[in-house]
């Protein structure tokens, strides 16, 4: 289905971004969104503090969006 089609483009889109970031910001996000760690968590997993971890989580949503919106 046409509904299928833009579901399986943008997960390509989102693995290819993915592959882009470092391999800390990478980490981060999956600590965060497939792991299911807080912030807390995934900020002492990664030596950062919570804030640190937070700011940068969303820097990375802003720039993935963007990228995903071209």
């Amino acid at each position: 289905s046409a509904a299928s089609d833009v579901y399986k483009r943008q997960v390509l889109a989102l693995r290819q971004i993915m592959q882009t970031l470092s391999e800390r910001d990478r980490m981060l996000l999956t600590m965060r969104y497939y792991q299911n760690k807080t912030q807390s968590q995934t900020a002492q997993a990664l030596g950062m503090t919570q804030v640190q971890v937070s700011r940068r989580e969303k820097k990375l949503l802003l720039t993935m969006r963007e990228e995903l919106l071209r």
